[in-house]
């Protein structure tokens, strides 16, 4: 029997050579190939011959400034549970530890960035200011840990510790090293057979660990906009609260932070107010809804018999809030008026301008409904601000403002000599009249109104944002005043509209493929540097007149969503479609994974 020196003995130095080799190249093909979704600002891969992090049975996780019970920091370690079928350990392993660290000043990217370190010989490390930024931290981290077991997978690798003991040999010609359940035979590696010295082996001993090699990089990250929303309607629609909850956590996976959530128009009234309790007793309730389009329908329209109501308790409210807080979603609330407000006026006729008798819209379209400009009025609207605001922590409340026809204001004599006592000679003078009203009861109530481009006609308010809808006009003509505003043009970001010339369910028109979401920039031309800082960022919409279903809406949202959230997260450049849809094919497990119903035609294999 021979001992034989492994520095020594030329096969187990080629062997070991060839390993190396392999990780190597393994790691920089890994890192010639970014994946991350929405795309970091700056992501750097140090060259390096050894792995950055190596994540194992052995891995561990701890917190500095940091609450390892939190829910976001439990669901990343239920992800490399489910992933890996690793227990990551809070009893800290000095050689493969996950550091996540809290600290005021750590670095200057903002309170939602973050910085990933992943460097040879050192933990794997996420650096934030706030919880928010760790939570975003932690988004890309899930992704960078699933493409490398993606990797692995995809190239049937089984990764091991290269630490091979050779202790003695025997005469055998059919012997092959076997490293634990990798046996280089089946990696194209013939057996030993090297007469003269030694034939075979007796015993190889490894530490035989099943591990996942993570490259090194450094990341550092933030998002280029602060306001990155997505808007839901379940006025047209009710949605059940259990969806509302999954579509803030599709959301939340985006690295969006804003939920505006439609909760009034003509077809129901979606919120429990306690002081107006009839606002749901009769507001949330249409007899029946149109069938097929309303372009179609005609002076005969058919309906469907079936009625349709809905609305959320406060108590449902408060727990949808607090579950979108801990995601870090803003909640911000929309009471549409002083036009779509026939579902309020259906209830309170004393607010409406007409005299007629008013239902729960059971069609489509825009109506004539609009609630009077007076004390009365304010009065009403004040009471309920002040019910929501119990609800709603968000500083932005959004009143809608828009498509307010004028005609009744018009007709009403009422109005009229209002008007004249005001000394406001036009209708839409007088509609900037009752924004600027609601202004200064959200001001004094500690909110900041948002509203539909609409509410620039007559006269724009100070203090308001506007939410530009009808193109970017509303957004240009609001940052050159000195407003804020944040760009939603139906060109873009309505994903209401059909995503594809033919074979699409029905919609309500208009065509906003992937590829034109994804071209998107919401920093319109012809702005100067200070009227572009006023631009808080973009939103995407989900009008639910044709979608009925939350499967529907998760269709008609992503990957839609997905490509917005590159455009409001990543920094200002030409956009490379083909090269997006790479890293939206492997973002689709991450979809999958959440079991959403994607468009996935928009996806390629």
């Amino acid at each position: 029997m021979y001992f034989c020196d492994p520095t020594k003995n030329k096969y187990v130095k080629k062997t070991l050579l060839i390993n190396c080799l392999i990780l190597f190249f393994y790691c920089e093909s890994y890192a010639q190939k970014n994946y991350i979704l929405p795309e970091p600002q700056k992501i750097d891969f140090p060259e390096s011959d050894q792995n950055g992090f190596r994540l194992s049975k052995k891995s561990s996780i701890e917190g500095r400034g940091v609450d390892l019970s939190k829910s976001y920091i439990n669901d990343f370690k239920s992800f490399i549970s489910y992933e890996t079928g690793f227990l990551l350990s809070e009893k800290i392993n000095k050689k493969s530890n996950i550091l996540l660290v809290i600290e005021e000043g750590i670095h200057d990217l903002g309170d939602e960035g973050y910085k990933i370190s992943i460097i040879p010989k050192d933990n794997l490390k996420v650096e934030a200011t706030t919880e928010k930024g760790l939570f975003y931290g932690i988004q890309t981290l899930k992704q960078i840990f699933y493409f490398a077991k993606k990797k692995r997978d995809d190239e049937n690798f089984t990764d091991f510790d290269i630490e091979v003991q050779v202790k003695s040999f025997i005469k055998s010609s059919t012997a092959a090293i076997d490293y634990g359940s990798a046996n280089l035979t089946t990696r194209g590696y013939k057996s030993v057979n090297q007469t003269g010295y030694y034939q075979g082996v007796e015993e190889v001993q490894t530490k035989s660990l099943n591990v996942y090699n993570i490259p090194p990089m450094i990341i550092e990250d933030f998002p280029r906009f602060k306001y990155r929303g997505m808007m839901l309607d379940v006025s047209r629609h009710f949605m059940p609260v259990d969806f509302v909850k999954r579509y803030i956590d599709i959301i939340a996976m985006h690295k969006m932070n804003k939920f505006h959530w439609h909760l009034t128009d003509d077809q129901g009234w979606r919120i429990e107010i306690k002081k107006y309790p009839k606002l749901t007793e009769i507001g949330s309730k249409r007899t029946e809804t149109l069938k097929g389009h309303a372009r179609f329908a005609g002076s005969n329209p058919k309906f469907d018999g079936i009625p349709h109501e809905g609305f959320y308790t406060q108590d449902e409210i408060k727990d949808i809030v607090k579950y979108a807080n801990e995601r870090f979603v803003d909640v911000i609330p929309e009471i549409d008026m002083p036009g779509h407000t026939s579902a309020l006026i259906a209830a309170y006729p004393e607010f409406g301008t007409s005299t007629e008798k008013v239902n729960v819209k059971k069609i489509w379209g825009v109506h004539d409904e609009i609630l009077k400009p007076t004390d009365d009025t304010f009065k009403f609207i004040e009471d309920i601000v002040l019910e929501l605001k119990e609800l709603f922590p968000s500083s932005y409340f959004h009143v809608g403002g828009d498509e307010a026809k004028k005609i009744q204001w018009e007709n009403s004599e009422e109005i009229q000599k209002l008007m004249a006592d005001l000394e406001i000679e036009e209708e839409d003078s007088l509609q900037s009249y009752f924004i600027g009203r609601v202004e200064k009861i959200l001001s004094e109530n500690g909110k900041k109104l948002i509203g539909w481009d609409e509410i620039i006609e007559g006269g724009l308010n100070e203090n308001a944002i506007v939410m530009s809808w009808r193109g970017e006009e509303g957004g240009i003509i609001a940052a050159k005043a000195g407003n804020q505003a944040i760009m939603s043009p139906n060109s873009h970001l309505y994903f209401d509209y059909y995503q594809a010339k033919t074979g699409e369910p029905i919609a309500i028109g208009g065509f906003t493929p992937l590829d034109k979401v994804y071209s998107y920039e919401p920093v319109p031309k012809g702005l100067d540097i200070n009227e572009a800082s006023r631009i808080m960022g973009a939103q995407g919409n989900v009008w639910t007149e044709y979608i009925k279903t939350p499967e529907k809406v998760e269709y008609m949202s992503v990957p839609r969503m997905t490509a917005l959230s590159e455009v409001v997260w990543s920094k200002r450049k030409v956009r490379d479609f083909s090269e997006f849809k790479k890293r939206l094919n492997f973002y689709r497990f991450f979809l999958d994974k959440e079991k959403v119903n994607y468009r996935k035609t928009d996806l390629s294999k």
